[in-house]
């Protein structure tokens, strides 16, 4: 679980502790994310939350990237 929190991906974590099935690793951070209370839970939320806007602020990083490529290329 710990491994997932510090940025591994499920397949990354799967193969490092030699796990069979993903779905395994899922399961597994389900049941602690029940255990741990509402609290995980709205972290977790939070978490996604965030992914979401960092992959949506890199889509528009590489699109005015792109843009200056264009743009710049008449000085």
């Amino acid at each position: 679980m710990q491994l997932l929190l510090d940025g591994y991906t499920a397949p990354q974590v799967v193969d490092r502790l030699g796990i069979s099935n993903v779905n395994v690793l899922y399961r597994w951070k389900q049941e602690q994310l029940e255990q741990s209370g509402p609290v995980a839970s709205s972290l977790e939320a939070k978490v996604k939350d965030l992914e979401a806007d960092l992959r949506r602020v890199e889509r528009e990083r590489d699109i005015l990237k792109k843009a200056l490529a264009i743009f710049g290329r008449n000085e």
